[in-house]
């Protein structure tokens, strides 16, 4: 397994400008470009293959590719919500794609996705050397008119996380802001 690659970005931040103005009590605009490259890196920080999460927090499209094909297939980020497509390239370069009905997506109890292939489903042989197999996939929270689902206590933490680098009075309190953004985001940790 290769490690994923972002294919589509999320069309929309989880926490908007004006959540995080509201929460920080702050007014005007002056400080609205600070506070979204603030919402960025928070964002980063937990999100995707790197974050200390390895969670998506809104819809966006991710490829995962493999040397070949096995009955269960990992995939490296959590929450999916669908599988876009399961492609492999043979020796000569030639794309197909595997047909729906031959695989479907299932997750375990610890919130890992994988794609499983059904019993009859005959593996191509003759893959190309590297990365034969692709699957993209749809992780994070959906949007719904407009607006971003993910959960109420990520937007908390994302806040917290913007309030200590934004706020001099937060910082002067951020071991306790450090452990209730901790407490905020410890079940989304993934168990191993």
């Amino acid at each position: 397994m290769y490690r994923p690659v972002l294919v589509t970005a999320p069309a929309a931040l989880p926490v908007s400008v004006a959540e995080v103005k509201s929460a920080l009590r702050v007014d005007g605009g002056d400080s609205d470009a600070d506070l979204e490259r603030l919402i960025r890196s928070a964002v980063a920080h937990y999100e995707g293959w790197s974050g200390i999460l390895g969670i998506a927090l809104v819809a966006q499209t991710w490829r995962q590719d493999f040397n070949s094909f096995d009955r269960k297939m990992m995939l490296g980020l959590r929450p999916v919500q669908s599988i876009s497509s399961v492609k492999w390239r043979n020796e000569a370069g030639q794309i197909s794609t595997v047909a729906t009905e031959d695989y479907a997506l299932k997750t375990d109890g610890g919130g890992r996705s994988y794609v499983r292939f059904v019993n009859n489903f005959s593996t191509p042989s003759g893959l190309y050397e590297d990365a034969a197999v692709s699957i993209e996939f749809v992780a994070g929270w959906p949007v719904v008119e407009d607006v971003p689902t993910t959960p109420d206590d990520i937007k908390t933490a994302i806040i917290i996380r913007v309030q200590k680098h934004y706020d001099e009075a937060a910082q002067a309190n951020s071991d306790i802001l450090d452990r209730v953004e901790r407490d905020l985001t410890t079940k989304y940790r993934m168990l191993l």
